[in-house]
């Protein structure tokens, strides 16, 4: 995970901005062929569908658009334990038809994307960027200028373009109000005790942890580094010797047999919450996932309690 985000941190974005240029209307409304243009930072303009009809997800932002109110018609977010299966975040919300890409972080097949015939493609930053040029031979592509993690700054980016700021604000209200509620159920079990977070992204589980649910940052936890994260030994982290401990925890890295694991604090009083790496890809960095991992890690610490 570490080596991965320090690889994908060192990958530059191309950033968008949306033009306010007028549309053109047909009477009744918009028309179906009805189009605006968007504004690179480069300057070339581009101009794409009011209302797209075939859109094909390739920049990990499928559950913002659905919350948007807008299905793909192929989409990159797959089961990161399953590639073959879309996300458990949205399986149940695409329509059958759908089409599955593979995973929006490797390499996307060009033939898979013609096939679909998009009138506009989604493309993220990070992946896939060396295809831009290529896959807007095939349908207008706008590039989100946020990464995968920073899913608040990708919902907002789709709402602008879309025009649909109003269900975003809808959806935000109704995380928020969640988030309080676990802020209110959490605040008298934990009271003062701490948290810290192993082999994770801060951007990411940090920020619910401590924004989210309110909770408290272990004292001497190291600012990241440019990747997201702080490599610390074993050792280091003893020094911390947190209260609680959020663990994600893959098959290959397992610590429970370490003399200093079995020595910290929070291993002792049984106060250490898991998510499996599948887990973390699936729910941490988009929108349906995180107001699903609210409950997942909300109930986690009551029931350790």
């Amino acid at each position: 995970m570490k080596k991965l985000a320090r690889a994908l941190a060192a990958v530059g974005c191309l950033a968008l901005l949306l033009a306010g240029c007028g549309s053109p209307q047909a009477s009744g409304g918009e028309s179906a062929s009805a189009r605006k243009e968007i504004v690179k930072l480069n300057g070339d303009v581009i101009s794409i569908p009011v209302k797209p009809k075939r859109i094909a997800a390739l920049s990990g932002s499928t559950e913002e658009l659905l919350l948007l109110g807008i299905e793909p018609i192929a989409s990159g977010n797959v089961d990161y334990g399953n590639r073959k299966q879309f996300s458990p975040t949205i399986a149940d919300r695409l329509d059958k038809d759908v089409v599955n890409l593979g995973w929006y972080g490797e390499p996307i097949s060009l033939e898979a994307v013609m096939a679909v015939e998009p009138d506009l493609i989604l493309l993220g930053a990070l992946f896939n960027e060396d295809s831009y040029e290529q896959l807007s031979k095939i349908a207008p592509t706008v590039q989100v200028p946020h990464p995968y993690y920073e899913w608040r700054n990708r919902l907002n980016f789709w709402a602008d373009l879309f025009g649909e700021q109003e269900k975003k604000d809808q959806w935000l209200g109704e995380y928020a109000k969640k988030a309080e509620e676990w802020k209110q159920k959490l605040a008298p079990v934990v009271k003062e005790e701490t948290f810290a977070i192993l082999e994770t992204y801060p951007q990411s589980l940090a920020e619910l942890l401590y924004d989210d649910f309110g909770l408290k940052r272990a004292t001497g936890i190291p600012k990241p580094e440019h990747w997201g994260g702080m490599e610390l030994s074993l050792e280091a982290l003893s020094s911390l010797n947190p209260d609680h401990l959020l663990l994600m925890e893959s098959s290959e890295h397992k610590m429970s047999d370490s003399n200093v694991w079995k020595g910290l604090k929070a291993v002792q009083n049984g106060h250490v919450y898991k998510i499996s790496q599948v887990d973390n890809y699936n729910y941490s960095f988009t929108a349906i996932g995180r107001m699903q991992l609210l409950d997942k890690l909300g109930n986690q610490i009551l029931q350790r309690q």
